[in-house]
């Protein structure tokens, strides 16, 4: 025997007939768009105002999060750049200490027979 199709089955008449045991506040689609049907225009339209707002925060705090995220990691690369930047100048600052010191200028000095008279000397003076 073939499998009979199932017959089309509306709440109302199956809650009237009491032939099912059916919840009148049941979310059935007849039963939302006849609950529906019974807001007036302006119900209607506050709801859907609150559902667009929710949709518009929706998108709004998704935007503020992406764009903090954007900002932290921005942040980050400055920073790391930084980092970098001051280790590169203690460095430099070092080389400088090393080429500058007087036992270089020294040993410079001896090395191409130059010898240190004290009346060479000069001091700086304001």
């Amino acid at each position: 025997m073939a499998a009979q199709p199932k017959e089309y089955f509306d709440i109302e008449t199956a809650a009237k007939k009491d032939s099912y045991l059916i919840d009148t506040e049941s979310l059935a689609p007849e039963v939302l768009a006849s609950k529906f049907k019974k807001f007036s225009g302006v119900e209607k339209v506050f709801y859907l105002a609150m559902v667009g707002a929710a949709l518009v925060l929706a998108v709004g705090l998704l935007y503020v999060k992406t764009k903090t995220l954007e900002v932290q990691s921005n942040t980050m690369d400055l920073k790391s750049k930084i980092t970098q930047q001051t280790t590169q100048q203690s460095e430099y600052d070092q080389q400088i200490l090393d080429l500058a010191s007087p036992n270089r200028v020294i040993d410079a000095a001896n090395k191409a027979d130059m010898k240190q008279t004290p009346s060479n000397i000069l001091k700086a003076t304001k």
